[in-house]
């Protein structure tokens, strides 16, 4: 659960402008809170993952999934192994990522 509250603090303190004020009015956003909500559950996203990614470039919720499931356990083999996947592509992109 610590793992879940300082990963999404995390991405939180990313995700507003560099302003203070900037970052008050994302809060006051009903979209941001919804992505917000949308990347720790996974639930209600279907319509709202493009503009999540692209406006607040909120990650998806199965980083946030997967990480509860290290903590929580998984349902299946395959259920482990999917969360595997999905932090493996994230580690090429960390990779591939650039340096300023």
């Amino acid at each position: 659960m610590r793992l879940l509250m300082s990963s999404a603090l995390f991405v939180l303190g990313l995700s507003g402008a560099n302003a203070a004020e900037s970052r008050e009015q994302s809060f006051d956003d009903p979209m941001f809170r919804r992505c917000v909500s949308w990347m720790l559950d996974g639930q209600r996203g279907a319509m709202i993952d493009n503009i999540c990614l692209d406006e607040y470039e909120i990650p998806p919720p199965s980083l946030f999934l997967c990480a509860r499931k290290v903590q929580t356990g998984f349902l299946s083999p395959t259920d482990r192994e999917v969360c595997a996947i999905v932090f493996e592509e994230q580690v090429k992109k960390v990779r591939a990522g650039f340096i300023k």
